[in-house]
């Protein structure tokens, strides 16, 4: 894919790419690529695919919103995805990167360092970091981590009131969505909208915003273990 059908890809779905933009995102995906055969980062590794399934996918959060300016966290952003291609492509997000693998965080903070670019990289579990981090945030992501009710009650916390937790789901979603039901409740949240996009391949992909409405109950998140076996 060269520049142009790069751009005219972005452009499509209303992401604008400037010339720099653009050396920065390929920047990133050789670089990812090129690690990835040291340790395992991402299963794609076909340049085209990556634009797509991993750029392109990851940049969808802003056609849906601007975040300039706005505090957000990536919670298990593995690789960086969606955080550090929504940061590279808007520099005035004040973004945090979290992820329990240490390879993975160190490897960010180090591309980070190296580009100069102002992005907080934490090595943490999420309900841990949550624990001490509550209402800090006006938007927090989740890119294929895991099952919604197990993301709002590790998630929901770090998130301030009236601000909004941002789901990058494929298919099925709505599924997920009433498996939650006890969840939003009991984590006084609700969905605000949803929505939907179409990747070059065919493949949906679904922004679920979560909006959180009150002050959430101080005893959550709990432990994982907790989380995962009996989820609200």
């Amino acid at each position: 894919m060269n520049k142009e059908e790069f751009v005219n890809l972005f452009a499509k779905y209303h992401i604008s790419i400037s010339s720099l933009t653009y050396e920065e995102l390929l920047s990133f995906m050789r670089k990812t690529l090129e690690v990835n055969e040291t340790f395992n980062l991402t299963a794609i590794k076909d340049e085209n695919s990556f634009i797509e399934k991993m750029l392109l996918d990851s940049g969808l959060v802003l056609s849906s919103i601007d975040l300039s300016n706005k505090k957000v966290i990536d919670v298990g952003t593995g690789a960086g995805f969606p955080g550090l291609v929504l940061y590279i492509l808007n520099k005035d997000i004040k973004m945090t990167l979290l992820d329990s693998t240490s390879k993975k965080i160190n490897h960010l903070k180090d591309y980070c360092e190296v580009k100069g670019y102002k992005v907080e990289t934490i090595c943490d579990r999420a309900e841990n970091y949550a624990s001490k981090h509550k209402e800090v945030y006006d938007y927090a992501l989740a890119r294929a981590v895991a099952p919604l009710r197990v993301l709002l009650e590790i998630i929901i916390p770090l998130v301030k009131v009236n601000g909004h937790f941002i789901a990058l789901k494929g298919p099925g979603y709505e599924e997920e969505i009433m498996e939650s039901s006890k969840a939003f409740k009991r984590l006084d949240c609700e969905v605000d909208k949803v929505d939907s996009y179409t990747l070059p391949n065919g493949e949906q992909r679904f922004l679920i915003f979560i909006k959180k409405n009150k002050t959430t109950n101080k005893k959550y998140p709990r432990e994982y273990k907790l989380i995962k076996e009996l989820p609200l």
